[in-house]
């Protein structure tokens, strides 16, 4: 603890003073300073007399001065008090006589109630909490945040990264592990907040490394089982499936899950208590208020906590830039719908992330109500339904989904094609599709093409590459520009001033 150094009194020479005297009295620097005036007075008359011979005038004179400089001084003391304290310190015993008399100091303001001002309870220094950005802040992708307080530290995501267009035989891009290897002993487990590939990419390399426990929601740690098995990491990790509601213990830290809307099923935001404070990790959302899948967003429990009080909240920013609301999925319904009637001649591809169920939900239902078989292309896009499907996330009608072997059994006009590539992926489907090196499908004249989603930032030109070749071919494409068929999971500046206002 630092503070003002507490000064000896020096005298003249440059010696300490003595504290107290040979008798055992104490002398306090403010009777010092009162009785300077008087003796220098006295000293200034006892020489003009031997001056002048004048001395009794002279000494008169130095004693009225004297006087008067002491009744400035009663002025500004309170009357006797100087008086009572010479008193009380005379009569005091020399062991336990003060060096020096400080000001009577103001009483302390009363604390707030709390857990630290119970009684019998010491009030103490809150410890610092720290974050640690590892990824995902100023870049879109490998999400990766570390909080840390007192001895504890926890690891909130692990995603990965679209490599950019120089960076030629990279299949992906993840965080640097060094300063979680440097304080490995410290971290207690890895929270999840939902299950795309910017926010559990790249677990199974952290996982490979470091033995650290996970917990998610049930889909998030589905789609990270399948990641692990792919990795020979099976059963070799602990898991812990959390709902929203829940509360788990590590180290010094309190974590909460909430209820959040976004464009995969399961979706949370954090709320981490410590001795610190609350912080909120909102990670990935928007509110929806017509949500296709789930509940809406609890806006309740996030007025709650602002009443209680947050310390800091650490939001999703996505679509900051972006005026107004994020729209509901639900009005993607109707774009598909008149597309539907647009294409009834034509195959429909309709390309979208793998992960976003309620979106191949709603082109499953459209293509049931407009009479079309689905078939699945994308190893990841028939990974996440199959476990979408099992799980009861998606509702598939029976006879409605074909494997993709099988649609050159059935006319063009009778089959939709769900496929990746949104992105323009080098390896994804479409991608392969646009430039003649699918297996199994070959476009041109007379397919319709749907790409369902919006460009993650630096993207842009590989599927504009992809959009280009595709119409070389004769196909037609649809994208979100020019027909409503994607609306984001993220959410817009209204939402983010509502839920900051919570």
């Amino acid at each position: 603890m630092t503070g003002k150094k507490q000064n000896s009194p020096v005298g003249r020479n440059g010696a300490e003073k003595p504290r107290t005297g040979a008798g055992g009295e104490a002398r306090s620097s403010l009777f010092q300073k009162a009785a300077a005036p008087k003796k220098r007075a006295q000293s200034r008359a006892k020489g003009r007399q031997g001056k002048n011979g004048n001395g009794k005038a002279e000494a008169a004179s130095a004693q009225g001065a004297a006087e008067s400089h002491q009744k400035i001084r009663r002025k500004r003391q309170p009357k006797g008090e100087a008086a009572s304290l010479k008193q009380k310190l005379a009569a005091a015993p020399a062991s336990v006589r003060p060096s020096v008399l400080s000001a009577p100091q103001p009483a302390a303001p009363k604390a707030r109630a709390g857990r630290q001002n119970r009684p019998g309870r010491k009030a103490s220094k809150k410890p610092p909490l720290r974050a640690y950005f590892l990824g995902g802040l100023n870049e879109i992708g490998k999400n990766l945040t570390v909080f840390e307080c007192e001895d504890d530290m926890i690891i909130v995501d692990c995603g990965m990264a679209f490599p950019d267009g120089d960076m030629l035989g990279v299949d992906m891009v993840i965080p640097d592990f060094t300063f979680i290897e440097r304080n490995v002993d410290k971290i207690r487990g890895v929270v999840l907040t939902h299950g795309h590939e910017d926010h559990i990419g790249a677990l199974p390399f952290l996982l490979k490394r470091f033995n650290f426990p996970i917990y998610g929601t049930r889909f998030t740690l589905a789609l990270v089982d399948s990641k692990l098995k792919e990795h020979g990491l099976q059963n070799k990790v602990r898991a812990v499936m959390v709902r929203p509601g829940d509360h788990i213990r590590l180290g010094c830290m309190d974590v909460e899950f909430i209820h959040v809307n976004h464009s995969i099923p399961d979706a949370v935001a954090l709320a981490i208590h410590s001795p610190a404070g609350t912080i909120v990790h909102t990670g990935d959302f928007k509110i929806d208020c017509t949500p296709t899948m789930g509940e809406m967003i609890d806006l309740a429990r996030f007025a709650e906590l602002g009443k209680e009080g947050v310390l800091a909240m650490f939001c999703d920013s996505t679509n900051a830039e972006r005026p107004g609301y994020t729209k509901s999925e639900s009005k993607v319904d109707d774009s598909f719908d008149r597309l539907f009637q647009l294409a009834e001649k034509d195959r429909i591809i309709i390309a979208t992330f793998a992960s976003n169920v309620s979106r191949v939900q709603q082109i499953i239902n459209c293509a049931v109500k407009y009479g079309r078989k689905v078939a699945l292309s994308g190893r990841s896009m028939v990974n996440v339904m199959t476990i979408g499907a099992e799980m009861g996330y998606l509702n598939v009608p029976k006879g409605a989904l074909i494997d993709i072997d099988q649609i050159s059994r059935y006319p063009k006009e009778k089959i939709v094609l769900v496929t990746t590539g949104s992105q323009g992926e080098p390896m994804s489907a479409l991608t392969r599709m646009a430039f003649a090196d699918h297996r199994k499908v070959e476009v041109g004249p007379g397919d319709f093409i749907i790409i369902s989603a919006r460009p993650i930032p630096g993207n842009e030109k590989t599927i504009g590459n992809v959009i280009d070749e595709l119409m070389k071919r004769g196909c037609k494409v649809i994208y979100e520009s020019m027909y409503e068929v994607h609306v984001s999971g993220h959410a817009c500046q209204e939402e983010l001033k509502l839920l900051q206002a919570l």
